[in-house]
């Protein structure tokens, strides 16, 4: 069978690095798949190389397939599952000093004992939310836990900084659109969902099929709008099925439908080129934010509707799976956030990074 080119960067990547040498493995969902888990690897590396230190990022799901590296950052995400901090603490069992946990979602109700000594004895340990810092301290007895915005906050502060001071008018005007298939995967034309939702979200599972015929009238009611004010309209996809699903969702519409890759600067680039988004991924949502450009809030899962209430968002401003459930189709109208608290979470973002380094205290 013929590799995608998001499997040749990846075994690349691999290569690069059993022939050039790491010093300091970023560790994290990067299988190329999904862009906001590059995004997560991507903001973690820039910060090493800045520091000169060898860096380079490895899947969590094949860890024993990348070379170890002396040092490890497990860097963000979905990825504080038991059976992946397993594999890290098998790498660097006897040296669980020489590794960070770095806003890693913490997901479990329990972990097995050689998880817990891990995030005891790990030079650095944070999460993305402070009832999983208090959580892991009740578990583990550590207290040097701490939480902060998500690391991708800290991505191309510059550049986002910029955006964010534009003017931007909406004639003529874009909107950019990123659709998943909610809890599921589009196969053979269908939306099915994904069993392992029925323990972690059951609500959801339960009411599949009206939670998808929510969201899908929501967004083309939306597309259908911006169409009639004169928009152009495309859609983003930051994963391959975000592609897939977003042609099939918006069939018969006037809507450009972007290739996927997993370039977090291409895309933030190509989103500011936007003057509304429409956001249902996490990272879709934090890189609007970050440039300043209004956005339609949807909050598929508990780490949207955790981050818009961090930044004041009222409730009813935003719309949630569960809504979605319930077959409530608002009128959704777009957010923006103060320039000054995006700033704010950039710089708690990168200082997070730069601790979760400093922690290590590789010799450089």
């Amino acid at each position: 069978m013929m590799m995608s080119y998001i499997q040749v960067q990846h075994r690349l990547r691999n290569i690069k690095q059993k022939i050039s040498g790491v010093e300091v493995g970023v560790v994290g969902g990067y299988h190329g798949g999904n862009l906001g888990d590059i995004a997560l690897g991507t903001s973690v590396t820039s910060v090493l190389e800045e520091e000169q230190i060898k860096t380079g990022m490895q899947t969590i799901y094949n860890l024993d397939k990348w070379p170890k590296a002396p040092y490890a950052i497990v860097g963000g995400g979905a990825v504080g599952y038991a059976d992946s901090l397993t594999r890290v603490a098998e790498r660097y069992k006897g040296d669980f000093h020489k590794v960070s946990l770095l806003g890693v979602d913490f997901n479990e109700k329990s972990y097995p004992e050689v998880c817990l000594e891990l995030i005891r004895k790990a030079a650095y340990v944070s999460g993305r939310s402070e009832a999983q810092a208090e959580k892991l301290k009740t578990m583990t007895g550590r207290q040097d836990i701490h939480f902060h915005p998500d690391i991708a906050f800290s991505l191309y502060p510059d550049f986002c900084e910029k955006e964010r001071a534009k003017v931007r008018s909406d004639k003529p005007g874009k909107l950019l659109v990123n659709i998943i298939p909610l809890y599921g995967k589009l196969i053979n034309g269908e939306i099915v969902a994904s069993d392992q939702y029925k323990e972690e979200r059951p609500a959801l599972y339960a009411a599949y099929e009206q939670m998808h015929s929510t969201y899908k009238a929501l967004v083309r009611n939306v597309v259908e709008k911006a169409i009639a004010d004169g928009l152009t309209v495309e859609t983003i996809p930051f994963t391959p099925d975000d592609e897939a699903f977003g042609k099939s969702l918006l069939e018969g519409l006037e809507v450009k439908h972007a290739k996927y890759h997993a370039d977090p600067l291409r895309m933030i680039k190509h989103m500011a080129t936007a003057t509304r988004v429409f956001a249902t991924r996490y990272h879709t949502t934090i890189f609007a934010l970050k440039l300043g450009i209004p956005l339609y809030p949807v909050a598929y899962a508990v780490k949207n509707e955790l981050l818009f209430k961090e930044l004041g968002v009222k409730r009813a401003d935003f719309i949630s799976s569960d809504d979605l459930a319930a077959g409530c189709n608002p009128n959704l109208e777009t957010i923006k956030v103060d320039v000054d608290v995006i700033k704010n979470y950039e710089m708690k973002s990168r200082a997070a990074i730069v601790a979760s380094v400093k922690a290590l205290k590789v010799k450089v």
